[in-house]
């Protein structure tokens, strides 16, 4: 599950050559940069998986100008509701700490822009559906995924269906497909598919290039499959 922030740190800005007339935003945001690392290393059980990342960080345009405010994009994210909150809630917790330590002349705006469940996969279908993948490509192509902190509006249709269907809900499988093609494969470094994976540009890097003569054809019969496999064929 995830949790999306916007953050304004509110300064006052000034004139860079005289730092002791301003209260300078951009080392309190820097703070609260530093400080959020934390909730991960120090707040986090070692067993759990969180992760809260800064995803953009904009204050100012000129040198020698101190601002009057800062803005960062945070991104929490935990594989259990209570860890998803525990995270979220240190991230604000640290936020209007840090501005109260630098002094800040207004409270720091935290908006919560976005937020999505944690998904639970249903162990009987996915099953099912991984059965249909080996079918359809071949057991060598089909690896298991594990818990990871990818996050989707994904899982809002089981808690949809519990309105729907009762206390049951509806069921979710989630897979991950395969976007390199051949090429990149082949020069990737790595004697496994894991490793492989590793050294291959990750989804949302700049050079990140699906191979879409590949990749479409193989997601539309991966779904395709998982469809057939759950409705049954006629």
């Amino acid at each position: 599950g995830s949790v999306t922030f916007r953050v304004v740190v509110h300064g006052r800005g000034g004139h860079a050559g005289a730092p002791h007339l301003a209260v300078d935003p951009v080392v309190a945001a820097a703070h609260v940069v530093t400080r959020l690392q934390t909730v991960v290393a120090r707040e986090t059980a070692p067993a759990d998986q969180a992760a809260v990342t800064v995803g953009s960080f904009r204050a100012g345009e000129r040198a020698n100008v101190i601002p009057d405010r800062a803005e960062l994009g945070v991104t929490v994210r935990a594989v259990s509701e209570a860890s998803l909150a525990r995270a979220a809630a240190a991230v604000e917790r640290i936020v209007r700490g840090e501005c109260a330590a630098a002094g800040c002349p207004r409270d720091p705006e935290v908006v919560r822009l976005s937020a999505s469940p944690v998904t639970h996969p249903d162990p009987g279908l996915t099953a099912a559906v991984r059965e249909a993948h080996a079918a359809e490509f071949g057991a060598e192509r089909v690896a298991m995924w594990p818990p990871s902190l990818a996050t989707e509006d994904f899982a809002l249709f089981g808690d949809a269906g519990t309105r729907v269907h009762g206390e049951r809900g509806i069921r979710l499988g989630y897979w991950m497909v395969g976007t390199a093609g051949p090429a990149a494969w082949s020069r990737a470094p790595g004697a496994t598919a894991a490793q492989k994976m590793a050294a291959l540009p990750a989804n949302h890097a700049p050079d990140f290039a699906p191979d879409a003569r590949t990749a479409l054809p193989a997601a539309v019969r991966a779904l395709t499959s998982a469809a057939l496999a759950r409705l049954g064929r006629p």
